[in-house]
């Protein structure tokens, strides 16, 4: 078993995590603009064949990640595709799409803070996909007790590139926002990322 094959039914049998829904802005976020590199960059993808979970996530997602990450980088380091073994005899393993971590400047992850997951056939309600995220995020939380981290609260995302989704596990509650945040906005969507990455510093 590894995080793809969790449903929620499973989270809550196995780690005793429930899941509902909330608001999880509710103060209003501030928008942060985007760069000139990343506004190019998704320019031009606009002319590409995005067909593909692959294409979308290289001209979309992760520029925008990357733009957080750097404006983050004294905080924070992006993985990608990289395997997050927290405890396998419980299914936590296996490869997450990104994750933010405090690490940064670091070549192997530590203290994974965000996980952002890619929705399966472009639909971010797609209750697999939100499973899978939840289950990395319990996932990022048991790593963090193995190595003494004191990160238990911990949050993730599910995109299409288009359409955002987050959400947020507190102790034994996965909250899944009931806002989305989309493309066509990039401040707002930036900003919520920016937010989400300055709670874990204050």
């Amino acid at each position: 078993m590894s995080y793809k094959n969790f449903r929620f039914s499973d989270l809550k049998e196995i780690f005793g995590i429930h899941q509902t829904t909330k608001r999880l802005f509710v103060t209003p976020t501030t928008p942060v603009e985007p760069s000139d590199l990343l506004v190019s960059l998704l320019e031009l993808s606009k002319g590409m064949p995005l067909t593909t979970e692959k294409a979308v996530s290289e001209a979309i997602i992760l520029p925008i990640l990357r733009e957080i990450r750097n404006l983050n980088k004294d905080f924070v380091e992006l993985f990608s595709g990289e395997n997050l073994d927290a405890e396998k005899a419980k299914g936590l393993n296996g490869e997450c799409d990104f994750i933010f971590a405090k690490a940064p400047g670091s070549v192997e992850l530590t203290a994974p803070l965000i996980d952002v997951c890619e929705a399966k056939k472009g639909d971010i309600d797609n209750a697999k996909t939100l499973a899978q995220n939840a289950a990395q995020m319990i996932g990022a939380r048991h790593f963090n007790q193995k190595y003494n981290l004191p990160y238990t609260n911990i949050y993730g995302a599910c995109t299409n590139g288009y359409e955002w989704i987050f959400l947020y596990l507190e102790n034994d509650i996965i909250y899944i926002d009931i806002d989305r945040y989309y493309l066509n906005n990039l401040p707002q969507l930036l900003g919520v990322l920016q937010r989400i990455i300055t709670t874990f510093r204050d």
